[in-house]
């Protein structure tokens, strides 16, 4: 951890540093851009944000500079416009000069890191957009925020709180801080950073303040408009893992155990996937009317995985008996000793991503969901680690509930009252596709109707505040699904916060390779459906109604 410099300090090295700055690095802004603006964003570096909320939300900035002309690489730019869509606030495939901006990267105690990007001051549209990370966190992407300058919102990202690589929970071991912090701390506390700094540098705190993500992401803006419902006008919300316990412990722990045999060896490969996918579609791409390549709703499908299993004498093209099983364990939902349903299992038309969660990309690696399942059990769920020798097949989430109820009480975000919420004038995009292997849609279809039975006997309507909307052919935090994953959420959810307009649709896209959109189609708040009218041309919105079969 850096030394922190005492006030007094602090003042004197900021005269001395910016009386240092060189007339070259002022004489770079352009007309636009004041030297006033210049030396504004390198003050950053030496404020004290050390008495944030009585000290709780304590930072330092580490680094700020002004960041002029910048064109970014291919490989930035490909990554911008991904996390653009991933956000809801698509950028043009093209776009690859950022607009000026004062680049601020630091942390909030103890050990969350972020980075922050404020448009010029003549370009700021007023307004925050925080984009929360995904999966186990522990990088500080610089996408979302180069993605949200474009769109002229102060944005930022940050890392949960941690370092860490994909699944890896090793980080969390013993160590209840950096859990509250993952949990629901750190969106809140580098919320409060980034109005403080904004006000330092433009002024003004934002008109408007917007968190987004997807995943654990998604969880971050449910999260955050039960626990502090103030930081944020507006949520979207994709792919939610909104019982987190849930969602580690019970479908991705059933899910493992499916597809994995007792040497720990995945059951199902490449081949195997592709002629499952093959198969399905093949079964149900026209159960809505329309032969695209999407299904456009898994629920009335009705798929057979017994269909493929190979006839005695034949192991080509077909699938054997374990495999079959492991299938069937896949589509099925969890069930409690009762039989009754914990948990949906996986959608029909969610094949498309089972290559890596279901079955491994690469022969040296396990199934996402083998990882999901063991770390967080091993080092997340509960207050004290496991034994390390400890077997995950050993586990029963039935037995353990009560034991996980200590973590589980602050890590999930499934409490229905958001009244709060609402009171302040809040707005919720909730946003699932139908093609997501990583978290079902089910779940997230199952805890919006339970906050619409809560909000209903509190004499509310759910839809006067929160929107959910199924997105077909659209897979968890990607857009390489067949189904139209292309949509500008955040315009929608402005529109309502602002303008008081509630989205009574959202036109989705189908881009090709170099973003030229093919296929526009609307989805509508559940439970209302998709219809094709019959004769239009199914490339276009315009050819569908709302329907509440």
């Amino acid at each position: 951890m850096m030394n922190t410099l005492h006030k007094g300090a602090q003042s004197f090295m900021s005269l001395a540093v910016l009386a240092a700055l060189s007339y070259s690095q002022i004489s770079q802004a352009t007309a636009e851009v004041s030297q006033v603006e210049v030396r504004a964003c390198a003050a950053l570096q030496f404020a004290d944000f050390s008495k944030l909320e009585g000290g709780e939300a304590a930072a330092n900035v580490i680094k700020s500079r002004f960041v002029q002309s910048y064109t970014m690489s291919d490989e930035a730019a490909n990554w911008a416009y991904k996390y653009s869509r991933l956000m809801g606030a698509p950028v043009d495939r093209a776009a690859k000069d950022l607009p000026n901006h004062c680049l601020v990267e630091g942390y909030v105690t103890p050990t969350i890191r972020f980075q922050l990007r404020l448009p010029a001051r003549a370009l700021w549209n007023q307004k925050y957009l925080l984009n929360a990370c995904m999966g186990f966190c522990g990088e500080v992407s610089p996408y979302p925020s180069m993605a949200g300058i474009i769109r002229k919102y102060a944005t930022m990202s940050h890392d949960g709180g941690h370092t860490a690589y994909g699944f890896d929970g090793k980080w969390a071991r013993n160590n209840e801080q950096l859990k509250i912090d993952f949990a629901y701390r750190a969106n809140h506390v580098v919320a409060v950073v980034a109005k403080e700094i904004m006000e330092k540098y433009y002024h003004s705190k934002p008109q408007y303040s917007f968190i987004t993500g997807c995943s654990k992401g998604g969880h971050a803006g449910v999260m955050a408009a039960k626990r502090y419902p103030n930081d944020f006008d507006g949520v979207i919300a994709r792919g939610p893992t909104i019982n987190y316990t849930d969602v580690n412990l019970v479908n991705c722990m059933d899910n493992a155990k499916a597809i994995l045999d007792h040497n720990d060896q995945p059951i199902l490969n490449l081949d195997d996937v592709a002629m499952i996918s093959k198969a399905v579609m093949s079964e149900c791409d026209g159960d809505d009317g329309i032969i695209d390549g999407v299904i456009g709703d898994p629920r009335i499908c009705s798929f057979k995985p017994a269909t493929l299993q190979c006839e005695a004498g034949k192991v080509k093209n077909c699938l054997l008996e374990d495999k079959v099983a492991a299938v069937n364990a896949l589509y099925a939902p969890s069930l409690n000793s009762q039989g009754e349903e914990v948990f949906g299992g996986l959608p029909y038309g969610s094949e498309p991503e089972w290559l890596g969660w279901a079955a491994p990309q690469i022969p040296q690696l396990k199934p996402f969901y083998y990882y999901a399942a063991t770390e967080y059990l091993k080092y997340i769920a509960y207050p004290k680690a496991l034994d390390i020798d400890y077997d995950w097949r050993d586990f029963s989430y039935e037995d353990e509930r009560q034991n996980l109820a200590e973590v589980s009480q602050f890590m999930n975000a499934d409490d229905p009252d958001l009244r709060a919420f609402k009171q302040t004038g809040g707005k919720m995009l909730i946003l699932h596709g139908w093609s997501d292997a990583a978290v079902p849609a089910y779940a997230t279809i199952d805890w919006y109707e339970t906050v619409d039975e809560f909000m209903s006997q509190n004499q509310l309507n759910v839809r006067d505040f929160a929107r959910l909307f199924l997105l077909p052919g659209v897979v968890h935090c990607g857009i390489e699904g067949p189904g139209p994953s292309t949509y500008d959420a955040l315009t929608a959810l402005e529109n309502w916060v602002v303008g008081g307009v509630a989205p009574d649709s959202l036109l989705t896209k189908k881009e090709d390779k170099s973003g030229k959109v093919v296929r526009t189609r609307p989805v509508f708040p559940y439970p209302l459906s998709v219809k094709y009218d019959g004769k239009g041309n199914t490339n276009k919105a315009s050819s569908f109604y709302a329907s509440e079969d």
